[in-house]
């Protein structure tokens, strides 16, 4: 349901602001473990537009922090507002009206500052990113999940307008100076790289090892464009990095930039003449081999576009540094790495750039020159120095409107650091609000995101595990001068070649209980992957405690929700011409015959519950491979290489030459297969549950207009039956005889509790009731703890050669 309710406010005066109740209640309910999703922060913080009020999202707390800045130097926050679940963008509407997007909750949720609440929810789509505001009465929305921008009524809140993008991930947005043009970012746009498949490839290079055997056959990764391809690609593949949306009474995709850069995640327009800029990293993965990208595998980059022209000019943020060099502490003093918000001066002789990697805000001319920087981290994580259980991670920006004082949301330390321009350095940290993030998340986390872990500084894990997930890319880490690899998984000895060709990113989600890890299952734990630091990297391995730190963070993040299913958890009736339960059974009971062990997919993909992988390891013909897990299936059909476009050019499988899922049951394992049973295993493994109930997120905004709607009330009775299977948490936070609470549903008791003060209970015509009298209520479902019923790792061990080095 999308809930709808028109409200009209005054500004308010900050006598008013500084009443507006608080909440410090950690919102992880009463799991006592701390749940998260590694939410992809795009525009955490913003100015009001007379400047006297900063608003922040709390990712960690699903809040919305309230800042009075009528002294810049001195933040003084007003307001903790519980919103939706992983909330990543806010944009005020007012000083009062506050637009938070919510990632995890698919929704916005609309708050009223003076009333501490949030007074209506707009359901969007699977991942929405951000929002802007363009012409007097429109709301625009970046839906990443479903490659879509919605387009809203600012009054009523209705969605007017759904504008199917030809992109990748569409986060950031930016409007231009007249308002007549938006601007979204593809945040995973590719760069026109595909594979050509092993049987099609060219033989790879003898190794320069001369005990290694000869390399298996592989695929081989080129550009889309290439004509030396052209027989073999038979599909178009436009690099789509920005998209236009012409505004008005009809929007429109008016058009796309090309060119900009692969991994896309800051947007800002120049104040006067209207140009973009973007904050960029651009993957070198066609070039293959560890020992060719080892310190440097993606570029950091400002890209201008000219809007009158339509010429794209990158800038390399680090054009100085030598390569060649590792290690390289000077490098690394002056890196700036994964750029991610971009903000201009004032006046567009400068902007400013938040290097997320290495802790720096920097000031770029519009010629992409640094002028200066500053540093956000403590001293122990300065300069060239290695720190990041420190680490600040500075995700946002939002400068005040004479360009003195700017704002720096910090993603890992939950922190905001104040910067005086003119000083040139932060006077100024402070929290966002409450967090409940254990300390070993946030101190793990740096692991991740840390670029000075690298040689020289201009990478990190996260380069490509974008936001703990992905790149949509293939890489070719092997390594022609390495070592044999032998693992034994039960009583079978399994033999792995350094040059292991391309393979696609794997997300770094849901990874608790899985082992071994990565395509060929040639990592026991994730420990093992510490020989990427200095062999891809071209830093030093970090020590076995950090590691089981970091090992620890990764462990905690957790799939979203799969947006095919139902909110009851249930599959829908079909997908396209496929029916999921239907599929459901093919895939747990049909065996291929014409094999001597005749199997179903269950056998090895287990499901029903499970996570589609038995982590058992399966020769193959070129090489060993793990079998996959199955529940990010539903992100990876922008590959379709017989559609004649495409938005991807890597799929699925380990190397990402499988464009559709009737592509993969083309192989003859799968021939007993009506073409019904494969259209109906699609459908399953497209809504293949990822461990987290849909219903997690779900916000439900209850008011005196809409309580008596029929959808509404099936969603609340929906809510409730989740919370009584214990897919869910529910929680509602509102107001109750006009005083702002937080209720916990006990299913035990079929009531709601206060979770903090005098105790008193409420059943659900006692809600019904203060609902109807002028109360507003927000439910939500909250995660509950991973499974403590986790089954344990098969048994994989090494028995010769050294720890596999690279990715």
């Amino acid at each position: 349901m999308q809930n709808r309710r028109v409200f009209a406010f005054p500004l308010l005066t900050f006598v008013v602001a500084a009443a507006i109740p608080r909440s410090t209640i950690p919102l992880d309910g009463q799991s006592g473990e701390f749940v998260h999703f590694e939410g992809s922060q795009t525009n955490p913080i913003r100015l009001s537009a007379d400047g006297t009020r900063l608003f922040a999202v709390n990712t960690a707390n699903a809040s919305l922090s309230v800042f009075d800045v009528s002294r810049p130097r001195f933040p003084d926050l007003i307001g903790e507002i519980p919103v939706g679940l992983e909330p990543v963008s806010v944009n005020p509407l007012s000083n009062d009206e506050a637009w938070v997007v919510n990632q995890l909750s698919d929704s916005i949720s609309i708050v009223s500052v003076s009333r501490g609440i949030v007074i209506d929810t707009l359901r969007t789509g699977d991942e929405p990113m951000d929002v802007v505001f363009a012409g007097s009465d429109q709301a625009y929305v970046t839906v990443s999940g479903a490659n879509a921008i919605i387009v809203s009524d600012t009054t009523s809140r209705a969605v007017r307008h759904v504008l199917p993008v030809f992109g990748g991930s569409p986060r950031a947005l930016a409007v231009s100076p007249d308002g007549d043009l938006v601007y979204a970012a593809f945040a995973l746009s590719g760069n026109g790289t595909t594979l050509i498949r092993s049987d099609l490839a060219p033989p790879q290079p003898p190794p320069t090892n001369g005990n290694l055997p000869p390399a298996p056959q592989v695929g081989k990764i080129v550009p889309a464009d290439d004509p030396e391809w052209s027989s073999v690609i038979n599909f178009q593949m436009p690099d789509n990095d920005v998209a236009v949306i012409a505004t008005g009474s009809s929007p429109r995709i008016a058009g796309y930039y090309s060119g900009v850069g692969t991994i896309n995640l800051g947007l800002a327009v120049h104040p006067e003449n209207g140009d973009l800029f973007v904050a960029n990293t651009e993957a070198r993965n066609l070039i293959p081999f560890l020992t060719s990208l080892r310190g440097h595998w993606v570029d950091n980059r400002i890209t201008r576009v000219a809007v009158a022209t339509g010429r794209v000019t990158p800038f390399d943020l680090n054009p100085s540094i030598d390569y060649s060099t590792l290690p390289n502490p000077e490098a690394r003093a002056t890196a700036l790495a994964q750029p991610t918000s971009v903000v201009f001066d004032p006046d567009g002789e400068f902007m400013y750039v938040a290097a997320f990697g290495t802790d720096r805000v920097a000031r770029v001319d519009t010629g992409g020159n640094v002028l200066w920087f500053v540093e956000v981290s403590p001293p122990s994580g300065s300069g060239s120095n290695v720190d990041p259980r420190t680490k600040r991670g500075p995700r946002g920006l939002a400068l005040a409107a004479d360009g003195r004082y700017l704002y720096v949301l910090n993603r890992i330390s939950n922190t905001i650091s104040v910067v005086d321009t003119r000083a040139q350095g932060v006077v100024r940290e402070l929290p966002v609000g409450a967090d409940p993030t254990p300390a070993g998340v946030r101190i793990g986390r740096g692991f991740l995101y840390d670029a000075k872990l690298s040689g020289n500084g201009t990478g990190s894990c996260a380069s490509c595990h974008v936001d703990g997930d992905v790149d949509r890319l293939a890489w070719d880490l092997g390594d022609p001068g390495g070592e044999m690899q032998i693992v034994r998984q039960g009583l079978r000895t399994f033999e792995f070649h350094p040059m292991k060709g391309p393979m696609t990113t794997q997300s770094l989600r849901g990874l608790a209980g899985l082992a071994p890890f990565h395509w060929r299952g040639d990592r026991a734990n994730l420990q093992e992957f510490n020989g990427a630091f200095p062999a891809l990297m071209g830093g030093s391995e970090v020590s076995d405690f950090n590691m089981l730190t970091y090992a620890t963070f990764i462990n905690t993040i957790r799939f979203p929700p799969n947006p095919n299913q139902n909110l009851d958890r249930s599959m829908p009736g079909a997908i396209g011409p496929g029916n999921p339960a239907a599929g459901q059974e093919a895939f747990l009971t049909v065996a291929e015959t014409r094999v001597p062990d005749p199997r179903t997919c269950n056998s090895c993909h287990r499901a029903n519950p499970g996570p589609g992988t038995s982590r058992v390891i399966i020769r193959g013909p070129d090489q060993a491979l793990k079998v996959p897990h199955l529940r990010n299936m539903y992100q990876k059909d922008l590959f379709n290489r017989f559609a004649g476009r495409t938005i991807d050019g890597f799929g699925m499988d380990h190397d990402g030459h499988v464009s559709t899922f009737l592509d993969f049951f083309a192989a003859d394992i799968f021939a007993t297969y009506s073409r019904q049973q494969k259209l109906d295993l699609t459908a399953y493994m497209l809504s293949f549950d990822t461990g987290t109930a849909p219903a997690v997120g779900y916000s439900l905004t209850m008011n005196a207009d809409n309580i008596d709607d029929g959808g509404v009330q099936t969603d609340w009775a929906t809510l409730r039956q989740q919370a009584e299977a214990q897919d869910i948490e529910l929680v509602a936070n509102g107001t109750i005889n006009g005083q702002v609470r937080r209720l916990i549903y006990r299913p035990s008791q079929d009531d709601y509790v206060i979770d903090q003060g005098p105790f008193a209970s409420f059943s659900n015509a006692d809600l019904q009731t203060l609902v109807e009298q002028g109360d507003t209520l927000t439910l939500m479902g909250r995660p509950l703890p991973l499974s403590e019923t986790t089954q344990a790792a098969p048994d994989v061990s090494r028995l010769s050669g050294g720890r596999k080095p690279g990715h």
